[in-house]
């Protein structure tokens, strides 16, 4: 997907970022939470009832392990294939879709500011990232992962280096 980013003339790729819809992004780690609930209830049954210690504990920490690795190959694979991924470039910032297409790209000259709102909850936790754009109202936006998330650290970083952020 790299080569998609390239002929947008944004210059050199300095890095590139996972992003996430905030709908699939809540839904999978509320389902991770409601996961980790029952392995707990599980477990605490597990004490009441000691003869189906085998069963019960086998069981769930088979399937937390394959939830955590089917979510380590996604994310491997999704990175490969340039799944929902934001661009760090040279002379602009390119963030891709779910199917790998670019979705919307903005070149740092026509960057008037950047606003950040952190979303922290009991299951998730990402930053909402706006770019708005001096030749459009609609500004280009991205959800990022993670309450303290390096998408948005380097995006500054990015952003002061080419001279348009303070």
């Amino acid at each position: 997907m790299r080569n998609g980013v390239e002929g947008l003339g944004l210059g050199e790729i300095r890095g590139d970022h996972s992003v996430m819809s905030p709908t699939t992004g809540v839904a999978l780690q509320v389902l991770r939470g409601f996961m980790w609930l029952g392995w707990i209830a599980l477990l605490g049954a597990t004490v009441f009832n000691p003869s189906a210690v085998g069963m019960n504990i086998i069981g769930m920490t088979a399937v937390v392990a394959a939830v955590y690795a089917w979510m380590f190959g996604w994310r491997r694979l999704s990175a490969r294939l340039g799944v929902n991924r934001c661009y760090l470039c040279a002379d602009g910032v390119a963030v891709s879709d779910r199917f790998g297409r670019i979705r919307d790209s903005v070149p740092w000259s026509e960057v008037t500011g950047v606003q950040e709102t952190a979303m922290v909850g009991l299951v998730t936790a990402c930053v909402r990232v706006e770019m708005h754009r001096s030749r459009s109202p609609v500004p280009l936006w991205f959800v990022a992962p993670g309450a303290k998330s390096s998408l948005a650290r380097a995006l500054l970083e990015e952003g002061r280096r080419s001279g348009v952020l303070e």
